[in-house]
């Protein structure tokens, strides 16, 4: 008798429904088509009409399903029967939660809204949370940036408008040498792999700056191994060999930039370091063509980079000047700095030698006439092919900001900020810091904020500061102590809080914030500060503490009412072009996530 084959189904119905939404796994927020069967997530792939990832999917983004079915869900409203730490917890009803915490919480507004302490975790909808405490009235809110991204997000605003990742990225279709500092496989993967694809299909190289070599870097045409917190003082370093070569864009830094600038050297001057300007506040740049000072935006004018300017009895010269003195000093050359970055000199010089032939000799032009921000019409685009990307392993450092910054100076120095591949923004950015809003912290028993909480501080009334000068924030930022810190510290506020310094609160409310476990790098001494009590009266240091979470993480055993939340899967969110866009360069856009499941978490 023959041998029949088996009849096997080679492609089974994975699902009876299709849903679209916004993956959460990352902060990519990549387009997915979630299957369902049964009323039941059974997968998860990526949507291939989406512009970020346009299908593709990593594994993270698949395993969202366990999202749902984790056995940590929360699935009710707890209340703490026992001592803090203790787990010993009550079920109580929705109604029940909602009244203590409204009971806790109302008076605080009435009276002292900034006894409430309101932090959150990578929660992507903090066009909502922000809101709430701003209605609240509490200057104490925040998100997690203040120990991720900060770094990177402020040195990027503040140099020109716009960081790596969520407001710009390579011009992926024209760079031909891509430099990537301290990347991996976390944030934008999707896209990041899309677009490392496309460069070595064209042959394009990649360069990987990254003390291991994994991931990107291992995928590299070359990687250079370089030790931790080091990278800014490689930049500098080959800003240095750059501007000893003569290997810089004269002429886009002349016109659009700040280098032409006048900047006061005065040492006695209270405006030693300003720049000087004219009666309508505009910087001031010295004229080519007549010699004489004139405000930055001036049509016709071409802005000398080499003359300075003396007034009142005061020198003034280009940002330029000074930044070449600083950088052209020996202190940087690859010799000097080789033995702390792990780097040869030869390697530096290398490096810096190729950063200048694809910028110079594989210069880009494209037929496309424009007109730039003073009315000059230009007949061509012109291009310096060579793109940088970047991430925490260098700004994660207590030098991160200022090493952002020095990779953006770099960038600016070769002329390849908004210039074919080179590096671009994405729509609404770029946006300067004056752009931005300033922090507001005021805080009016009874009333709102008068503004969001987080900004771009410009000067020293920006800051939040009490009237007699103390800090306004539970977490001290916006201070002389943190003037620039965009995000918030929320990694300071158990330890403040529990100091009582700058002052004491009633309630910390945390949402998606495992704060017990990832605080200030000392889960022990954090775990105390949550427990201690006071000796006089034996309540807690911390009156009290709500969490609200979809899982049962370490934070929850230290709370005293704990609030269940949705998953991704199960909720409204707005991922709104206000906070930072999902757009690409080529267009604007936007994303909403929406439940594509029942929620479990409330009826």
């Amino acid at each position: 008798m023959a041998h029949r084959e088996p009849k096997l189904d080679l492609s089974p119905k994975v699902s009876d429904e299709i849903r679209k939404t916004t993956c959460y796994m990352c902060a990519c927020r990549c387009g997915i088509d979630v299957h369902l069967k049964a009323g039941q997530v059974a997968y998860i792939e990526g949507n291939r009409d989406h512009p970020v990832n346009k299908g593709v999917l990593c594994a993270k983004g698949s395993a969202g399903i366990m999202q749902v079915t984790a056995p940590s869900r929360l699935r009710a409203p707890l209340r703490r029967v026992g001592p803090r730490g203790s787990g010993q917890f009550e079920e109580i009803t929705w109604d029940e939660a909602l009244a203590t915490a409204t009971g806790w919480m109302a008076p605080l507004r009435a009276t002292a809204p900034e006894k409430l302490a309101f932090f959150t975790g990578r929660d992507q909808s903090q066009s909502l949370t922000s809101w709430w405490a701003q209605q609240f009235g509490t200057p104490n809110y925040a998100a997690h940036g203040g120990f991720c991204s900060v770094n990177m997000a402020a040195a990027g605003i503040y140099t020109m408008g716009g960081a790596f990742w969520e407001f710009g990225q390579p011009d992926w279709d024209r760079t031909k040498l891509l430099l990537l500092f301290g990347v991996a496989e976390d944030h934008d993967s999707n896209p990041i792999k899309m677009g490392l694809g496309r460069i070595k299909a064209r042959g394009a190289r990649v360069i990987g700056i990254n003390p291991i070599r994994s991931g990107y870097n291992a995928v590299a045409d070359d990687w250079i191994g370089i030790t931790p917190g080091t990278d800014g003082l490689l930049i500098l370093s080959l800003i240095h060999c750059l501007l000893r070569a003569g290997k810089i864009d004269l002429d886009y830094l002349a016109r659009f930039t700040n280098a032409p600038v006048l900047v006061n050297e005065d040492a006695a001057s209270p405006d030693q370091g300003l720049f000087l300007r004219d009666d309508q506040g505009k910087p001031l740049v010295i004229d080519r063509k007549t010699g004489q000072p004139v405000a930055f935006d001036t049509p016709g004018i071409t802005p000398d980079l080499a003359h300075g300017h003396r007034r009142a009895g005061v020198t003034h010269r280009p940002v330029f000047q000074i930044l070449a003195d600083r950088y052209l000093s020996d202190d940087y050359a690859p010799e000097t700095v080789a033995a702390r970055c792990g780097i040869a000199p030869a390697r530096i010089h290398a490096l810096a030698a190729e950063l200048a032939r694809v910028a110079f000799e594989d210069a880009i032009e494209i037929a496309q006439p424009w007109t730039d921000f003073r009315g000059f019409r230009h007949d061509k685009m012109v291009g310096r092919p060579v793109a940088m990307h970047a991430m925490r392993g260098i700004s994660a450092h207590s030098n991160g900001f200022q090493t952002a910054r020095a990779l953006h100076l770099l960038q600016i120095l070769l002329g390849t900020v908004e210039t074919p591949g080179g590096f671009r923004f994405k729509p609404p950015y770029p946006k300067p810091p004056e752009a931005h809003p300033k922090p507001h912290a005021a805080a009016t028993p009874g009333q709102p904020l008068k503004g969001p909480h987080l900004g771009y501080p410009m000067g020293p009334e920006d800051l939040a500061l009490t009237p007699d000068g103390r800090p306004a924030r539970i977490d001290k930022a916006f201070t002389w102590e943190n003037p620039m810190s965009a995000h918030g510290l929320m990694h300071m506020v158990i330890s403040n809080a529990h100091a009582g310094d700058p002052y004491k609160i009633d309630t910390l409310f945390l949402y998606m914030a495992n704060m017990a476990w990832n605080s200030s790098m000392s889960t022990a001494r954090v775990i105390e500060m949550l427990t201690d009590t006071d000796p006089d009266t034996g309540e807690y240091v911390i009156p009290r503490i709500i969490y609200c979470d979809a899982y049962s993480s370490e934070m929850v055993a230290y709370a005293d009412l704990i609030l269940p939340d949705t998953t991704y899967l199960e909720r409204h969110d707005c991922i709104s072009l206000l906070d930072r866009p999902i757009s690409e360069a080529d267009a604007a856009a936007d994303a909403i996530r929406w439940p594509v499941i029942p929620r479990q978490a409330r009826p």
